[in-house]
């Protein structure tokens, strides 16, 4: 194959005009192999160079694809596998990348565990598990997570608890602190960090029990009599975590006003 000429392309690349056809080629490529000075390619050089393009191919890919965003080796690899490379030569690039300081899991971890720190509501075990599912040594994480001070995630918690508190203000203290319980611990927080703070919850349910009277009330008014009316009533409330001597007294004052 004769070499007739070449046209600069964009990322580093060149057009090869051969007599027989045309390739994109990478520069570096190109200057390996003394391109600029042979006019006459062999098919065993041939096959050398689009080996070795395939290789810069898959490199500059891999290394867009880590400029956008921090990625673990495990991201890079799938994605790379996904673009149909040969395993060999993303084991390669993978390498070169490392060597680079493009793939670094310390920074990683360290970036990853500062941001949902940071912009999410996530504890610390929920952080880890995602960590660990991403391919990154446990022993790392948990050296980066040590580092977090304590106060910072029982000031986080106290932040949710106290946001979700207002969102649920027509349940009862016990339908609270249950529902509150079961959610932080999937957010990944510790049981004994969530207990204490829940314990120090100093909530009336007078509020929210009164609301919930009336609501039920007029639900209910036109379907029962008063005396299937209040058992209703008082069943209903007793499942949503009130008192029952709460319920007793709230129906009893509220009978007293009709």
């Amino acid at each position: 194959m004769k070499i007739l000429k070449y046209k600069k392309m964009s990322k580093g690349r060149y057009k090869i005009t051969f007599d027989t056809s045309e390739l994109i080629i990478y520069e570096d490529v190109i200057i390996k192999n003394n391109l600029l000075l042979e006019k006459n390619i062999t098919l065993k050089l041939l096959e050398k160079i689009l080996e070795e393009n395939k290789y810069y191919e898959v490199y500059n890919l891999g290394l867009s694809y880590i400029e956008t965003k921090l990625r673990t080796e495990k991201e890079l690899k799938e994605y790379l596998m996904k673009k149909l490379f040969k395993e060999d030569i993303i084991d390669k690039v993978i390498y070169k990348l490392k060597i680079e300081g493009y793939i670094n899991e310390q920074k990683y971890i360290e970036a990853y565990i500062n941001d949902k720190v940071k912009l999410t509501s996530k504890g610390p075990f929920i952080i880890k598990k995602e960590l660990i599912e991403l391919g990154l040594d446990e022993n790392i994480i948990n050296e980066y997570l040590n580092k977090i001070d304590f106060e910072i995630w029982k000031e986080k918690l106290n932040k949710i608890i106290n946001k979700r508190i207002n969102q649920m203000n027509n349940k009862s203290l016990y339908m609270i602190k249950n529902k509150l319980k079961i959610d932080l611990y999937n957010l990944g927080y510790q049981k004994e960090l969530i207990e204490e703070l829940l314990a120090n919850i100093n909530k009336s349910d007078e509020d929210s029990l009164e609301k919930e009277y009336i609501k039920i009330y007029n639900k209910y008014k036109k379907k029962y009599k008063e005396e299937f009316l209040n058992s209703k009533i008082k069943n209903s409330l007793y499942q949503k975590g009130f008192n029952l001597e709460d319920i007793e007294r709230i129906i009893n004052k509220n009978k007293d006003l009709k």
